[in-house]
């Protein structure tokens, strides 16, 4: 029985070799087979790339996308890649590395590899001890490689063909410094970091930083701790602590781990700032600083293996490291740990600022502001324009005032005049006509003894001259309607209404309402002129069958209508006919302040209405006498 049973560690091995077998075979049949037998042209190169972790990993992300960016802008050549994805951090031990070394040899034995992309520690410590068995003599170029391990790769059976990307050291004195600068009060620098390989490799820069330059700050080392103890002793870290976190990808208990999430947990534990070198880390806990960007690393390896592919003289052993960093540094960790901005070197970027109000509603309120601006100007405008206005037309007003008081002036005038001419025709000229018909009359009565014929021509010039001495005495009344201030307004216009009608031989009817006995001068005379011009108008140019005219009393104005059956006329045409007639009718009326309307219509006859305001006692009193 005990022959027949196999020993425990052989079967351990076999066991631990068969997880290793089907990782390798779920990522996928390589193209490299059914590639042998297509030959290559003079620009097509074949490129196998190592990478450490899974395809997942978020570190295998960024470096292959640095290594994408180089290639797409590659012209010149056409390279196939080839990658392999090892996740060395699960397959540790040696039965496991064989399997892989055995299948990687059997993928690529007989492939025409023209160099070889080798990606982080584990891979390359792989590759320093399968190397030239899998790959010999081709040319290879490390990626993400500390820099403490490019003595081991020289001397190793690769040192003849090696070359890189390396992380500089100085990149981890950089960040500690900026660290002590941040907190210069620290006591204690906890250093965290897991047991695999990779992470002992990568923690040798930190602690050696640590040490020098600080050396009065106590230096806590968790390195290879399991996880449990390490969130544990940071949780409880006195106030004056700083963490540094390099990687972990294996605990001390070999569990595997994404550094990342490892930092991230360490972060919800502890209020203490954490410090890293990697740019994957932020927005994962680190306050920032200088940091390695694996993007970069990842082009510039892939730019180092277009130049060897494209020709150029292979340098073994050349290794830089320049241009891989980046200087981030995470808001909200600085606004945590109360990090004044302007502790920040020069030309550093900040992530994950919080969106200030303006950041969040800064095109809102720029329109906002050139809406309210725009419309502030629209008001000024308006106010300014409404100010124009104003004076325009408190101008036009006074101008208006100063027009009425000229034609005022000039109706005063034209009435005086009218009636001084009046005088002049009824005491002078009607005076001595009627002194030379009287003469003429006595002429005639002594000149019985004369012919017939002369007595008549004496009888006929006596009779010419009553008519002209009467004539006369019209035109007097014409000029200066005396009646008015006699008899009142309402027979001043019937008596011009009955003199119309005998002398044109047109009907006029007059309907007069009841009006009051002391309705200004001013009024009165204007009213009597309007139906006077308006009747000698008709009497020019209507050719009128019958004419209406009324007066009466309407609440606090005194209404007057001319209407006639005439022929009519355009208004609007009148405006730009010769004569003064209605444009002084209109003047009359303004200068009362009352209103004047003309209807009218070619062959419709003509509508002229008036309307006078009077006094509201003036009214009222009429009202009353009436009642």
């Amino acid at each position: 029985m005990s022959e027949r049973t196999p020993q425990p560690s052989t079967v351990l091995a076999c066991l631990s070799i068969l997880p290793c077998l089907l990782a390798l075979l779920l990522i996928g049949p390589t193209p490299l087979r059914a590639a042998e037998s297509q030959p290559l042209g003079d620009n097509e190169k074949r490129v196998v790339i190592l990478y450490s972790q899974p395809r997942d990993f978020p570190a295998t992300e960024m470096v292959e996308q640095g290594i994408q960016e180089a290639l797409n802008a590659e012209r010149r050549l056409t390279v196939q890649l080839f990658s392999e994805y090892l996740d060395l951090s699960r397959f540790r031990d040696t039965p496991q590395r064989q399997a892989l070394a055995d299948l990687l040899d059997q993928r690529y034995s007989n492939g025409q590899i023209a160099l070889l992309i080798c990606v982080d520690v584990p891979a390359a410590l792989f590759l320093m001890e399968y190397g030239e068995q899998l790959f010999p003599e081709i040319p290879v170029v490390m990626c993400a490689i500390p820099e403490r391990l490019k003595d081991s790769l020289l001397a190793s059976p690769l040192g003849g063909r090696v070359s890189g990307i390396i992380e500089p050291a100085l990149v981890a004195r950089q960040l500690v410094e900026s660290a002590f600068l941040f907190k210069p009060a620290t006591k204690q620098a906890v250093l965290v970091a897991g047991a695999f390989e990779n992470d002992q490799a990568r923690a040798v820069a930190l602690r050696e930083a640590l040490q020098t330059v600080r050396p009065d700050v106590e230096l806590i080392d968790l390195t290879g701790r399991s996880l449990g103890e390490i969130l544990e002793r940071c949780e409880k870290l006195p106030r004056d602590a700083v963490i540094f976190f390099s990687t972990l990808f294996v605990d001390g208990k070999g569990r595997s781990f994404v550094p990342k999430n490892v930092l991230q947990s360490i972060a919800a534990v502890t209020d203490k700032p954490i410090f890293g070198p990697y740019e994957s880390y932020m927005g994962y806990g680190i306050v920032g600083g200088p940091l390695i960007s694996l993007r970069l690393e990842g082009k510039m390896a892939a730019e180092a293996a277009l130049r060897i592919l494209g020709g150029q003289p292979f340098e073994a052993g050349s290794f830089s490291g320049v241009n891989t960093q980046r200087t981030l540094y995470d808001w909200r960790q600085l606004n945590r740990h109360a990090i004044a901005d302007t502790l920040l070197p020069p030309k550093s970027t900040i992530l994950f600022r919080e969106a200030t109000l303006w950041d969040q509603y800064k095109y809102s309120l720029i329109g906002i502001v050139a809406l309210v601006t725009l419309q502030s100007l629209l008001i000024i405008g308006l106010v300014v324009n409404l100010r124009q206005r104003k004076k325009a037309e408190t101008a036009l007003r006074a101008s208006q005032r100063e027009l009425q008081t000229l034609a005022g002036r000039l109706i005063s005038s034209q009435e005086e005049e009218l009636s001084r001419l009046a005088r002049e025709f009824h005491d002078d000229f009607a005076q001595r006509l009627a002194a030379v018909a009287i003469e003429t009359g006595t002429l005639e009565i002594h000149s019985q003894q004369l012919d017939p014929p002369a007595r008549e021509k004496i009888g006929h010039v006596k009779d010419q001259l009553i008519r002209l001495s009467d004539d006369i005495h019209a035109i007097s009344r014409e000029l200066h309607p005396a009646i008015l201030k006699d008899l009142g307004l309402g027979r001043a216009v019937n008596s011009l209404c009955i003199n119309f009608a005998d002398r044109e031989n047109i009907p006029v009817d007059c309907h007069f309402e009841p009006l009051p006995d002391d309705i200004p001068p001013q009024t009165s005379l204007c009213i009597y002129r309007v139906i006077q011009e308006s009747l000698r108008n008709i009497a020019k140019h209507a050719r009128a069958r019958h004419v209406d005219i009324s007066l009466k009393l309407s609440a606090n104005h005194l209404l007057a209508t001319i209407e006639d059956d005439g022929a009519g006329f355009e208004p609007k045409c009148a405006r730009h006919t010769p004569g003064i007639g209605l444009a002084s009718m209109r003047e009359r009326v303004q200068y009362v302040k009352g209103e004047f309307t003309i209807q009218s219509e070619p062959g419709q006859g003509t509508v002229i209405e008036l309307s006078i305001p009077l006094q509201r006692v003036e009214y009222e009193k009429t009202k009353n006498t009436v009642g």
